[in-house]
Order: structure tokens, then sequence, then C-alpha cells
């Protein structure tokens, strides 16, 4: 019975190694990629403004336009009217006295069709801040100025400087094609007052042989302008000589007229489209919701947000902008918080005249939330005016330029967003 039993057992393990394999049905899918328009994926789509004001703006913006007149205006901050006469222990102080001044500022951005740009500069009374308006320093800009100067005749000259007024060219950018200037004035020009401190308040106006725009540096960015004293100290009749006195701006801004558009409630823009950039700075909210299928179990390969301009770009010939998307980090309404990465797309630069859709891919901010499920669907669209072209990432200021583009939203069903997406189903695995 035993050797009954491991017989058959043997002849159970036995394999014929020379049959042919036989495998059973095993149905598999097939990789599948989709293309796709989705015109109802981007909803409660608004737009808000005031992020970024005239006084927080990273550029000084300078007009004289038919349909705008905008003036930077800057206050710069006190030297102390006595200085020590020595450096050793002795602490006896003596006056100072003034020998002249010079201003030195940062020119961004220029208009190559405005030929003879003239830089006016007038004294306008102390105290201006973020809440000075254009009527409020009018007046100052209808008296005489402290000096006019033509920036582009100063640039020509051999040695870029003017031996008769001091004038000088500083320094040229060639990567932002930015100019750094030296402004001399004596004593008539501008006194430096006592009761003051040498404490300076200016405003700036721009003219040439035709309508004019310029931007200039701002302290938001560490180019706003400053004013240097040439000093000596008053030791019993005797002048000593002492470094300059350099003081940047304690406050810059800008002043412009007209203002911006009468806002509706809740700081919210027209309803029917998108408003993006101007001064104060608009942002669009645009909220997303991708397919439950699409978002959960498929492999984007590519995603491109098309938007639509409602109109031309009107501006300034100079200006270039680009379009940037910020994720942001929770979705409340105009106070949304962007999100603190890398995760920032931008559009293709462009200028003036803009009549034709925008596209920019944003396959990495879909990817990202794809992964993190709990993150906001939600994206801040900002305009940036274009600052230089760092490497092959374009890099600019949000506020520094009047254009506003207007888009149109998801309640123009002609012009609303779009995302098209290249996708791959999930792949489906055969069952044995």
């Amino acid at each position: 019975m035993v050797t009954a039993t491991i017989a058959l057992g043997v002849l159970a393990c036995t394999e014929d190694i020379t049959s042919p394999a036989s495998c059973p049905d095993f149905p598999c899918g097939q990789i599948v990629t989709v293309e796709s328009l989705l015109v109802t994926a981007i909803s409660r789509d608004t737009s808000f403004r005031g992020y970024v004001e005239s006084h927080r703006a990273f550029a000084l913006l300078a007009a004289t336009l038919p349909s705008l007149d905008s003036r930077p205006i800057f206050q710069t901050g006190p030297i102390p009217p006595r200085l020590r006469i020595n450096s050793g222990s002795d602490t006896t102080t003596g006056p100072i006295v003034v020998d002249s001044s010079k201003l030195t500022f940062t020119w961004l951005r220029r208009d190559s069709a405005a030929l003879n740009l003239r830089l006016e500069l007038y004294r306008l009374p102390l105290g201006i801040d973020s809440t000075s308006t254009y009527a409020g320093t009018d007046p100052a800009f209808g008296g005489t100025p402290v000096r006019v100067v033509n920036l582009d005749s100063l640039v020509a000259l051999p040695g870029r400087r003017d031996s008769v007024t001091g004038d000088s060219v500083l320094s040229v950018d060639s990567v932002r094609h930015a100019v750094t200037f030296s402004l001399k004035f004596d004593t008539t020009q501008i006194p430096f007052v006592v009761a003051d401190s040498g404490r300076l308040a200016f405003g700036l106006r721009v003219t040439a042989d035709a309508p004019a725009s310029a931007a200039f540096g701002s302290s938001e960015v560490g180019s706003g302008p400053e004013v240097a004293w040439f000093i000596r100290v008053d030791s019993a009749g005797t002048l000593l000589e002492r470094p300059l006195q350099r003081r940047l701006v304690g406050f810059d801004g800008f002043v412009f007229d007209p203002p911006p558009d009468t806002l509706a409630s809740n700081n919210t823009l027209r309803s029917d489209t998108l408003t993006v950039g101007g001064v104060p700075a608009s942002r669009a909210l645009l909220r997303l919701t991708l397919p439950r299928a699409i978002r959960d179990s498929s492999q984007i390969i590519r995603a491109t947000l098309i938007l639509v301009p409602v109109a031309p770009v009107p501006a300034a010939p100079p200006d270039s902008f680009f379009l940037m998307v910020n994720h942001v980090a929770a979705d409340l309404g105009a106070k949304s918080p962007i999100a603190n990465d890398t995760i920032a797309p931008k559009s293709a630069l462009f200028g003036p005249g803009l009549a034709d859709t925008v596209q920019i891919e944003v396959t990495s901010l879909l990817r990202f939330w794809q992964f993190d499920t709990t993150s906001a669907t939600a994206m801040y669209l900002r305009l940036l005016a274009l600052d230089r072209v760092d490497s092959t990432q374009l890099v600019g200021f949000e506020g520094s330029t009047f254009t506003a583009l207007q888009l149109g939203s998801s309640r123009t069903p002609a012009f609303r967003p779009a995302l098209r997406l290249t996708f791959v189903r999930r792949y489906k695995f055969g069952q044995p």
C-alpha cells in the first residue's frame, strides 16, 4: 500500500519539459493618450485690486501722455547739523558747512521713440507720504523747476560727463539696460536748511519731443534715489574736510491722474471680465475643478491654460509684460496667500497691442495638485512688467506698469478661460 502511494506521488510530480508551454488567457489594457479642451474647468473667477500700491512698487513711473500724467515723488532722511571735530576721545562738535550736493538715481526703462527725454526736478513741501495725491502736490509742480536735465544728451556725451554742470553717468547695466545718473547741485539750487536737518522732498516730471514715459528705480529694490551732501566741519573758523553725508529716501512713490476706475463693492472689479495689472495692482483669482477621473486616476502629460483678451493691450511703447501664475496656500478670496514654493508658471513675453490668446503651460501645477489632494485648486493670475531676462528666466515686478490686461471670464462664454489637457487614462490590467 505504501509502495503504491509513493509511485502515484512520483507520477504526479513528473513534468514533460518537451511539451509546448500553456498559459491561460490574460487580456491586457492599452495605453491611451487623450487630448481634451476643458472649457468649464475654471469657474468662480474674480478680479481684485490693491495688492501693490504706488508707494510699494518696485519702479517709480513717470509719464506725460495724452491720457495719463504720472510724477515720481520722494523725500530724503535728515543729516546731523553738527559733527565731531576730532575722531579721538574729544567729543567736541562743530557746525557743518555744506558746499554742494548730488542726487543719484537709476533710469530703468526708456522709450527709444521719445527723443530728448528731459527730467524736470521740483522741490516739494516736506511731509509727503503714502497719502499724498496728484491734486495735493500739483501746485508745487506749477513753479520753476530746480533743474532740467536732458538725459539722452548726457548719455551721448564723450565720457558721459558734463564738465560744466558736473552731471555724469555713473554706470550702465547691460543686462537690465538701466542707467545710473548723478546730478550735481550748488547751495543756491538746493540750500541746506538747518531747521529741516537737510531733509529734502522732490518731484519729477519727464518731457520729450513726443509723449514720454519712463521708469526709475525705487527703494523697494535698493535702487531708489539718494542725496549726498559735500560738507566740512567748522572748527573755530577752520573748515575741516569730512566724508560725504549720504541719505537714502525715507519715502518714495508716484502720483498720477486720472485715477483708476471706481471699484465695485468689496474691492471687486468688473464681473464680466478679469482685470490683471495696473496701479494699484489687480490680480485675478481662478478656481479650477478637474474631473475626478483625471485628477485621481490619470497621468497628466501636458496642461495649458488658455486666456483670451477682450481688448488690445494699451501700453507705452517701451513696456513689456508677462503673466505669472501662483497657486494659493488657502482659498480665502481676495486675501488668499500665495504659496511659498517655486511652482510659478509664466507666459511668453508680450507688449502693447496684444489681441491674441495667451497660453501658459501649467503642467507642474496640476501635477502638484494631483500629488497633494488637500491643496486648494485656486491660482492667482498676475501681470508683471519686465525688469530683465535672467538666463532663461523672465524677471519682473507687479505694480510697475499702468497697463491693465482685460481677459474674458467664465461669465463671457465667447472669451472664457479654458484648460487644454493631454493625459493618459488609467491603465487597466487584465484578469488571469
